[in-house]
């Protein structure tokens, strides 16, 4: 296969986050719970940002175990976040509380958790 023909993680998760799939992708060793840190992007169409998003990308940032996308299904609205991830559902939530999240994601359960405010 020629050079041209190979597809890195990076352009990946750029296609991912361009059609606005749930996803979330280890950077680090991940632990059960995601909890949103650094958001990269929230709004309804992330093609139009693709240069900011795909140098964010580019350089994956190793301090953060993931980088994941989902969208809100009552408003549409879709986020890019870089996350921590923790074993405890109460560290995670007091994180989530704390970032102004509004859900943490349970790997294990394969789904999202809303915070309770």
């Amino acid at each position: 296969m020629s050079q041209n023909h190979i597809i890195t993680i990076n352009q990946v998760l750029v296609n991912k986050i361009n059609a606005k799939q749930d996803f979330s992708h280890s950077i680090n060793e991940s632990k059960r719970y995601i909890v949103g840190d650094t958001n990269l992007f929230t709004g309804k169409n992330p093609s139009l940002q693709y240069d900011n998003i795909y140098s964010d990308i580019l350089n994956l940032n190793t301090k953060f175990d993931t980088i994941g996308g989902w969208t809100d299904p009552d408003t549409n609205i879709y986020y890019v976040d870089y996350s921590y991830s923790y074993n405890c559902v109460f560290d995670a939530m007091a994180k989530a509380r704390e970032n102004k999240e509004i859900a943490i994601y349970d790997t294990l359960e394969n789904k999202t958790i809303n915070i309770i405010k």
